[in-house]
């Protein structure tokens, strides 16, 4: 057999010759040669899936922000051209996050700025007068009187009280008197010095009642600069000045997700006080200022007393960081607190001391102990002035009257009053050219005797103010005052006029406490400590806010002071409804009152004892405008240090400016301001720009106090106020309001609504004339409802996941890149976690050794998740697919 037959199979082989396929060769064999193929276009067969679990809960390294997660691979990992990487999916915790949650990504801050108003009410309910809390000055017909004067003739001859001759035309009749502010109860009179009940006036007894009119908080102001040579009266040492006081409250909101009710109550308790500053929920605004270092006493604690002195102060009360300083001298200083403020009693704080003064006569002060003139007679028939025990001496001086009360005082020197709404206008937005608007104020050259020169408080009290025609000089020419209605000896503003500047002062007490007797001392306080936020209370699955008025409470005992009520410290409206009555012991009356052009004012219903009216309600939004610049840039180059007292005086007419500014009025155009409005608290809230930020177009119009005829016209409040509600059943319940109500029959007036009506039920003089009809209801707030639905997560309702496991690719809403890993819905919460990804695909294009990762959870606008909404419980499922490389596939063997 030849050499070649020989070979072939080895000797025992019993199968056929291998047959090797190798990559890059084509196999004989068809059906392997599929088989490889199928493998090799299958786009799962042939990956490695490595799986890693990043989770800051138990993470080895530490970050400052739990919103950054870093992960350490104790066996890095080689990642190659071609691998995939995908966040298969993402757990993310969210502490409170849940459906119908209102969720803050980051801290959020509203200022509010407010001036304080009372309503015209002297703040008694009992017919003695003995809680009077409050009284008018200067009032059209001072009780004291004479009876020397007659109005009309005949049968209708009736004599009727005339003051003494000094006065510029004194009202003549009683129904002119409807409007002016005295007190409420009493139809016997304050006949000074005589103790209530002991003696009553035979006639001629006039009150009106409360108003309900409109007055601003002002406080008296010394600087260390002073007027130059003048002719005024009090223009030596120590000029008085006014000015008004501002509010600020800013309510603050940390980063997190809240519930409605829970946020509602958040910021209600910020601004009632009922939570710690900070937002702690283990004090209040008491606890702070007794027991916390870093509070209102700094360490003192020592002043624990008065517990309720400076309880609602801001932070920079001076507002320094503003306005710099104003020159004020020391105890002056300005003080901008929150919504409830302590104001200051003067020296001489007693119903008697300003009912003396009242008393109005260009005399000696001791002259008015005596009635003069042919039958000259006090309205209790007396003839001298009869002073209860402990009032020695003579009436008070103005001077006394503006000493401080140090005892009963927030421990400054001010004394604080509220101002008619008129004459502040007048005097801080004057667009003639007059009082604090005198264009020489700026520069130092206006002339200290000009009629229109910034007045002293004494000169309005002493009745020589006439907001028309300025300061009255001693010699009222026409020389002196173009179109001059005064005489030398009739310069002192009467009638309506006087309630131009009409002003409401605090007091302790109706009279000077008796020999022996402890002087008693009071706090009190403007604003309102009731103002709240709620949801759904008003309008379903809306906010609403209330109470920015200290709503009328009933008192608990009757207006007699005899019995309890059982309605004590429940909300109430009190409608006074004055009536009219000119006979003499006879029938019904059919001279029923009604408003007139001539009345002192017009009559609103007192729902409040105090209140703010809020112009501003998110400050911090104004801060970029060019008028906020131009203003702030303004006022801090007068230096209270070294400029003169005019150029303080513009200083303060600029500080009104911007502390009382609408929102709005800050802003070039509507849209700039609407557009701001978007950034602010209230409209994540669903309060609209034209309900809180369009505040010029809010404003309630009203005509205060004073003047006559056609001088009667509206002005606006200086800010947003609220009131109690109203519906009409509260006609029925008033049970003739309007309609004449009391029906009177021989001068007895009829009590219809019996909570109660307030009438003594006894035979009234005759010629009673107007008298107060003071009608309570209850009630409750009338809320100020948002107009849409709050914005539960202001857009960001998705958060993005970025590492640096990837390359970038993505830009951000600045245009910045990122690396974008994943993007995830908030849609799917639950148990304090958002869960689920959509994942993205990243194919790596540059092999690189992982040896750890970082990954970053942030807002859609490119910002971190703040600690307060994210949790460190964060978990991340990353996924790196890698292909298996072809040459790597086992052998086949055939």
């Amino acid at each position: 057999m030849s050499s070649i037959a020989k070979k072939g199979r080895p000797k025992g082989s019993k199968n056929k010759p291998k047959q090797v396929i190798n990559v890059g060769q084509q196999p004989n064999n068809p059906q392997i040669q599929q088989q490889f193929a199928g493998a090799l276009n299958a786009k799962n067969v042939g990956v490695d899936k490595i799986i890693l679990n990043v989770n800051g809960g138990n993470s080895e390294l530490v970050t400052n922000r739990n919103a950054i997660l870093k992960y350490s691979l104790k066996q890095p990992v080689m990642l190659e051209t071609g691998d995939v990487i995908t966040c298969v999916n993402a757990f993310v915790e969210e502490k409170g996050l849940a459906e119908n949650t209102i969720s803050f990504e980051e801290d959020v801050e509203a200022e509010m700025r407010f001036m304080y108003y009372k309503q015209g009410d002297c703040g008694d309910e009992l017919t003695t007068m003995k809680d009077i809390g409050f009284v008018a000055y200067p009032k059209l017909f001072p009780d004291s009187f004479t009876t020397t004067a007659s109005v009309g003739t005949g049968d209708d001859k009736v004599d009727r009280g005339a003051l003494v001759g000094n006065y510029l035309g004194p009202p003549q009749l009683y129904e002119n008197l409807v409007g002016d502010l005295g007190p409420n109860m009493n139809f016997s009179g304050v006949n000074y010095g005589v103790a209530q009940g002991s003696e009553t006036s035979d006639e001629k007894n006039i009150t009106t009642g409360c108003n309900g009119n409109y007055y601003y908080l002002m406080e008296t102001v010394r600087y260390n600069k002073s007027v130059g040579t003048t002719t005024r009266e009090f223009s030596g040492e120590g000029q008085n000045f006014l000015r008004p006081v501002y509010g600020s409250k800013t309510v603050k909101i940390t980063a997190g997700n809240y519930s409605v009710d829970s946020l509602a109550n958040i910021i209600s308790s910020q601004l009632n006080g009922s939570l710690g500053q900070g937002n702690n929920s283990f004090s209040d605004a008491l606890l702070d200022k007794l027991y916390n270092t870093n509070g209102v006493n700094k360490n003192n604690f020592f002043r624990t007393t008065p517990y309720f002195k400076d309880i609602d102060s801001t932070v920079d009360s001076t507002q320094s960081d503003i306005i710099g300083t104003t020159g004020e001298r020391n105890g002056f200083e300005r003080s901008v607190d929150g919504f409830v403020k302590q104001i200051n009693y003067s020296d001489s704080s007693y119903y008697e001391s300003w009912a003396m003064q009242n008393m109005f006569a260009f005399n000696d002060p001791a002259d008015r102990l005596q009635a003069t003139g042919e039958e000259a007679k006090f309205p209790n028939n007396e003839t001298t002035f009869k002073k209860t025990s402990g009032f020695n001496g003579n009436p008070p001086e103005y001077t006394t009257l503006l000493a401080p009360n140090t005892l009963a005082s927030d421990g400054s020197n001010h004394n604080h009053f509220y101002l008619n709404r008129k004459a502040m206008g007048a005097l801080f937005e004057n667009e003639n050219n007059q009082f604090y608007s005198l264009a020489g104020l700026k520069n130092n050259s206006e002339n200290p005797d000009n009629l229109f020169f910034p007045p002293f408080v004494d000169n309005i009290l002493y009745n020589t103010v006439d907001l028309d025609h300025g300061y009255i000089p001693t010699v009222t020419t026409n020389a002196a005052i173009p179109g001059n209605p005064y005489q030398n000896l009739r310069r002192f503003v009467g009638g309506p006029v006087a309630l131009n500047c009409q002003m409401i002062w605090p007091i302790k007490a109706l009279t000077y406490p008796g020999d022996g007797s402890l002087d008693m001392q009071r706090q009190k306080f403007a604003g309102t400590s009731v103002a709240q936020l709620t949801f759904g209370d008003a309008v379903s699955n809306r906010f609403a806010l209330s109470n920015f008025h200290e709503f009328l409470k009933l008192p608990n005992l009757d207006a007699a002071g005899t019995t309890t009520t059982g309605f004590g410290g429940q909300q109430a409206t009190k409608f006074n409804n004055p009536y009219y009555n000119d006979l003499s012991n006879g029938g019904a009356s059919t001279n029923i009152n009604t408003a007139t052009a001539d009345a002192a004012a017009t009559v609103y219903p007192v729902d409040s004892t105090s209140g703010v009216a809020i112009n501003n309600f998110d400050f911090a939004l104004v801060k970029n405008t060019q008028v906020y610049k131009d203003l702030v840039t303004e006022i801090q180059s007068i230096d209270g240090a070294t400029a003169p007292l005019q150029q303080l005086l513009h200083k303060e007419k600029l500080i009104f400016d911007l502390f009382t500014k609408p929102f709005d009025k800050f802003f070039a155009t509507s849209d700039d301001a609407q557009n701001a409005w978007t950034k602010s608290l209230w409209f994540r809230l669903g309060f609209s720009y034209d309900q809180l930020g369009n505040i010029s177009n809010r404003l309630e119009s009203f005509v205060p106090p004073g003047g006559t005829g056609v001088e009667k016209k509206t002005m606006k409040q200086k800010g947003i106020i609220t009131h109690n509600g109203f519906d009409f059943s509260k006609i029925v319940s008033s049970d003739g309001l309007g309609l004449g109500n009391p029906t009177i029959d021989s001068g007895t007036p009829m009590q219809n609504f019996r909570l109660t009506s307030y009438f003594p039920g006894t035979d009234l003089p005759s010629n009673l004339g107007t008298s107060g009809n003071n009608i309570h209801i209850l009630g409750d707030s009338k809320p100020i409802s948002a107009e849409n639905l709050p914005s539960l997560n202001a857009g960001k309702s998705y958060l993005i996941i970025e590492s640096d496991l990837i390359k970038p690719n993505y830009k951000d809403t600045k245009a910045n890149l990122g690396n974008l890993l994943a993007i995830m819905s908030k849609e799917n919460a639950t148990n304090d976690t958002i869960f689920g990804a959509d994942p993205i695909d990243f194919t790596v294009t540059e092999p690189r050794l992982l040896s750890d990762i970082t990954i970053y959870i942030k807002n859609p606008d490119g910002t971190l998740a703040a600690d307060d909404v994210v949790g460190k419980n964060n978990g991340f499922i990353i996924q790196i697919a890698k292909a298996i490389p072809v040459q790597k596939l086992p052998s086949v063997e055939i």
